[in-house]
């Protein structure tokens, strides 16, 4: 980043601090000469455009609701080439206050600019009706890594079905006669609970006090056991149980949905754009836990967010709220078990199959594990008969079959250079193993499963 090969009367003007580029992170720096772009993990200059071939720019918001300004300028080779610079989401705003100050100076250069300068608040109310049905604007692409964190985990996340093209928009009496009647159900369940309870004298989570000798002492049941495995009818995904870990501290954020925002403490923040169920860890030790987290869509799903201190709940805060927003300021003592710190990276060649999550593999039948971080489309089948799938995160697919061919074809829908990975279980154990690393890579299966 020091090596920008700057003129004697050539100064830096503005630096931003992270954008998004077809996929990969670079810094923008704008001299009084010249657009560089540098890659943030290497330092290597990718782009060198001087202001005088910049013939125009255009300033708007992505899917995302991050601020985008689009540069059109004349190549070396005499065409015309154009790049997309995304703002990623900042604490505080900083960057809509990034987008103003590089657009000041485009100007300041004579560089005509189209669309408007939009406030913090209008970026995050400025969706429109397409938006709301989390279909793309038109000719609008969006292609981002999810931001690197200090350490995570995950489960499953829900299908997510792009509604049809002229589905009517939900009523809001809608989403609260909703509300209303889970609470009369909750609160039903609650009563009905409460006398089978006081029927069998059973005392959850506080201690059994009785004068009959006679009568037997019912154990506690621990708030931190693991779930047992869940098996979808409807689908055949498996659902793995998730442990909290028993030393340090960790976040975990819970949404079917899309999330977003920042977790962290003492001035380190992990930025946060996922779905389904997340472990954050947080390598501090007798801290505030600070941080928002942010829903991304208008739907009544629950939204919780548990702070964890050697596996025990320390806090748990939730909302059913559309569009609704957590903020987190929790104290947390002494790290149990000390403080975790990731381990760092090195030049030792590491297993692309080493970034899975460690879950319970079902012990019988035939399954199909399929990992991405970001969202993957594809088919897979058994002996001819095909299933679509379209989801993220870690998923389970199961397939009722003794022997045969499992086959198909699984592709990323991002740029990112995460791995997807496929695996196929049978009776537990693992049958066969293939990954992709590209940017918009596909993985094909073709594994033939039989009798041992």
């Amino acid at each position: 980043m020091d090596n920008l090969n700057l003129k004697s009367d050539e100064a830096v003007i503005q630096k931003t601090q992270t954008i998004i580029i077809d996929g990969v992170r670079y810094e923008a720096v704008l001299t009084g000469r010249r657009l560089i772009l540098v890659e943030s993990e290497t330092g290597r200059i990718h782009e060198d455009i001087p202001l005088a071939d910049i013939s125009g720019a255009t300033s708007g918001v992505n899917k995302l609701r991050e601020p985008v300004i689009t540069i059109c300028f004349n190549a070396p080779d005499g065409g015309k080439r154009t790049l997309e610079l995304i703002f990623i989401r900042l604490v505080e705003g900083q960057n809509i206050k990034e987008v103003e100050r590089c657009l000041v100076i485009i100007r300041q250069h004579n560089i005509p600019v189209e669309g408007k300068t939009l406030l913090a608040e209008e970026v995050r109310l400025d969706r429109g009706a397409k938006s709301d049905t989390d279909e793309l604007m038109a000719g609008e692409k969006v292609s981002r890594p999810a931001v690197p964190e200090w350490s995570f985990t995950s489960t499953l996340s829900k299908v997510k079905k792009t509604p049809d093209e002229d589905a009517p928009e939900r009523s809001p009496l809608i989403t609260i006669a909703a509300i209303v009647l889970i609470i009369a159900l909750l609160a039903g369940g609650t009563f009905i609970a409460g006398k089978v309870m006081n029927v069998k004298n059973v005392t959850v989570d506080q201690d059994i006090t009785t004068t009959d000798a006679n009568s037997p002492v019912v154990p506690s049941i621990s708030p931190t056991q693991t779930p047992e495995p869940v098996v979808n009818p409807d689908t055949g995904s498996y659902v793995p149980p998730i442990t909290i870990p028993t030393n340090g501290i960790w976040v975990k954020v819970s949404y079917p949905g899309n999330f977003t925002e920042y977790i962290g403490a003492r001035g380190r923040q992990i930025e946060i754009n996922s779905s389904g169920t997340r472990l954050y860890q947080l390598p501090v030790d007798d801290a505030m836990i600070e941080g928002t987290i942010d829903k991304q869509d208008g739907s009544a799903d629950k939204l919780e967010v548990g702070i964890y201190n050697g596996g025990v709940l320390v806090s748990k805060s939730e909302t059913r709220k559309p569009w609704g927003l957590i903020d987190i300021h929790i104290p947390v003592g002494p790290a149990s078990g000390g403080i975790v710190v990731p381990t760092p990276p090195s030049d030792i060649q590491v297993s692309p199959y080493a970034s899975l999550p460690r879950v319970s593999i079902p012990p019988s039948g035939v399954w199909v594990r399929v990992f991405y971080p970001g969202n993957f489309v594809g088919s897979l089948g058994a002996n001819g008969q095909m299933r679509e799938v379209n989801s993220t995160g870690d998923q389970f697919y199961q397939f009722p079959i003794v022997n045969g061919m499992i086959e198909g074809s699984v592709e990323k829908q991002d740029g990112s250079v995460k791995n997807l990975i496929i695996e196929v279980y049978k009776d537990g154990g693992l049958v066969s193993q293939s990954y992709t690393s590209a940017p918009l890579g596909l993985v094909d299966v073709h594994t033939v499963v039989q009798t041992r």
